[in-house]
C-alpha cells in the first residue's frame, strides 16, 4: 500500500464511530402517489395511496411512505450527512449494496425526517481502495427510527478530497 493510500486508511479510522446527519425532509402525498404511479410500489394499496381511508382505518393517522420510497431518499440523505464528516467525490464512490435493511416503523406521509449516518468500518481492498459500511438510521423529528440499514460504499482512490 503506498503511503498516499496509508494515510487515506488512517483518516477513514478515524471517522469510525463518528456520526453526520442530513438536513430535514419531507415526503408529500403528492410524491407518494407518483413514486407509485412509476414503480408500482403501493399501487391499489390504499394504506399508501388513500388518505382518508388510512385515517380511518389505519392506527397511523395517514397514509404511510413506501419502504421503498424511503429507500430512494438514503441516496441523497446520506450523501448530504456523510459530507459533514468527510468531503468526497461521489463519482469515485460506489454503492456495494447492503448487509442489512429493516424498515422499523412507518414512516407516515408529510412528517419531517432525516439521515443519520455513522461510519462503521473500513476495510483495504485491491486497487488502492476501500470498502466503507455505514450504519444508516432514518429518522423523524421526535427520534422515532423509520428505516435502518447497514450500507457498503467501494471508495476509489481518488474518492476522499486531499487534506
Amino acid at each position: 500500500m503506498s503511503t498516499t493510500m496509508a494515510g487515506m486508511l488512517e483518516r477513514l479510522r478515524q471517522k469510525i464511530g463518528q456520526e453526520g446527519h442530513s438536513g430535514w425532509h419531507r415526503i408529500t402525498q403528492e410524491m407518494v402517489d407518483r413514486y407509485s404511479e412509476l414503480s408500482g410500489d403501493g399501487e391499489g394499496e390504499w394504506i399508501h395511496l388513500d388518505p382518508e381511508r388510512a385515517a380511518s382505518e389505519a392506527g397511523y393517522g395517514g397514509t404511510i411512505v413506501q419502504g421503498f420510497f424511503q429507500v430512494s431518499h438514503l441516496i441523497r440523505l446520506t450523501g448530504e450527512a456523510m459530507r459533514t464528516l468527510l468531503p468526497f467525490d461521489s463519482n469515485h464512490a460506489l454503492n456495494y449494496g447492503f448487509d442489512r435493511l429493516r424498515f422499523v416503523r412507518p414512516m407516515p406521509v408529510g412528517a419531517r425526517f432525516r439521515a443519520r449516518v455513522r461510519i462503521a468500518d473500513v476495510t483495504p481492498k485491491a486497487g488502492d481502495s476501500f470498502l466503507l459500511k455505514e450504519e444508516v438510521w432514518l429518522e423523524l423529528e421526535d427520534g422515532t427510527v423509520t428505516l435502518a440499514a447497514e450500507w457498503l460504499f467501494l471508495l476509489g482512490p481518488r474518492a476522499l478530497a486531499a487534506g
